[in-house]
């Protein structure tokens, strides 16, 4: 019965193929998932000249017109995607800056933490 062995082991590489795909898979969703403390770093060094970054600064100075990270969580509504496109495609007095994709996840995710 050769053509048993034949379907054997075609079940056995189309098995191996689902298990790497799946593999291959999880591993691309581990590198998007935004991360939160990392997003807080990154915020830490970019965003703190204009906007307060942290749950709470007392002292700090920033311009009038520029919202908190708390305010900007606190919005009605507010998604991580409304908040992604605002530092993709930024307005006045925001500067444009080059961030990677996984960068502005994870100030994204961050600034939701502050959500109140």
């Amino acid at each position: 019965m050769p053509w048993l062995a034949h379907t054997t082991s075609s079940r056995a590489v189309l098995c191996g193929a689902a298990v790497i795909s799946v593999a291959l898979a999880g591993a691309a969703l581990a590198q998007i998932h935004p991360d939160a403390k990392t997003g807080k770093q990154i915020a830490e060094k970019l965003c703190v000249g204009c906007h307060i970054v942290g749950a709470s600064a007392a002292g700090a100075s920033v311009p009038a017109d520029v919202p908190s990270f708390e305010r900007i969580a606190s919005k009605p509504g507010q998604t991580a995607e409304s908040i992604a496109g605002a530092i993709v495609i930024p307005h006045p007095p925001m500067p444009q800056i080059n961030l990677t994709r996984e960068e502005i996840g994870d100030i994204a995710a961050y600034i939701l933490t502050l959500k109140k």
